[in-house]
């Protein structure tokens, strides 16, 4: 099955997130996405105000019923910092993969991507898919396979976060379950 990996901390999921997947499986063709929840991020800063077991919960929860969509708690149960290497060598090794694994990486992180751990070993490994978060036109790097033309929805974890904690409202920006698990819960608080 053509599959691709989507990390990052879901720290919470959004909509924005679902979307990107939708895009990547409507232009590329994939059948499969695998969704990894970092433990520790290695490239952004830490906001954990909730557990990761809490994170893979509310993940658990948005792709709950979309199809193709699964979620994966390898680097959690890894713990310690996650290092996108470690993750595609255990999807590699546990899941029937067709053709190259595909690895989503924003244009926000792109300009990094040499500094993170075994960059070149990770490019021989997966298709590099670039989707847009931050900037309008493709960024000149080395590394890029494919560049999603998707459009940019102005939602992020962070924003989320502060919208909670100032207690303004959040539906439409997470799915239904994610955000009646956040409120039940007073996450973000």
């Amino acid at each position: 099955m053509r599959t691709f990996i989507f990390g990052g901390s879901f720290n919470p999921v959004h909509t924005g997130h679902l979307f990107i997947v939708q895009e990547v499986m409507f232009q590329l063709g994939y059948e499969r996405a695998i969704l990894v929840p970092a433990n520790i991020a290695s490239h952004k800063e830490n906001h954990t105000v909730i557990t990761p077991q809490e994170r893979l919960e509310m993940l658990h929860a948005a792709v709950d019923g979309i199809p193709g969509c699964i979620v994966e708690d390898c680097d959690i149960k890894r713990g310690g910092i996650t290092y996108s290497i470690d993750t595609i060598h255990y999807i590699l090794e546990h899941y029937d993969i067709t053709g190259r694994l595909g690895f989503i990486i924003g244009d926000d992180l792109l300009p990094d991507f040499g500094t993170w751990k075994k960059p070149d070993e990770i490019k021989s490994l997966v298709d590099l898919i670039v989707v847009r978060r931050n900037i309008e036109d493709p960024i000149d790097s080395k590394y890029p396979d494919f560049y999603i033309k998707n459009k940019m929805l102005p939602i992020s974890s962070t924003e989320i976060r502060e919208r909670v904690k100032k207690g303004y409202p959040i539906r439409y920006l997470v799915p239904e379950k994610v955000r009646e698990i956040i409120e039940q819960r007073r996450f973000y608080k």
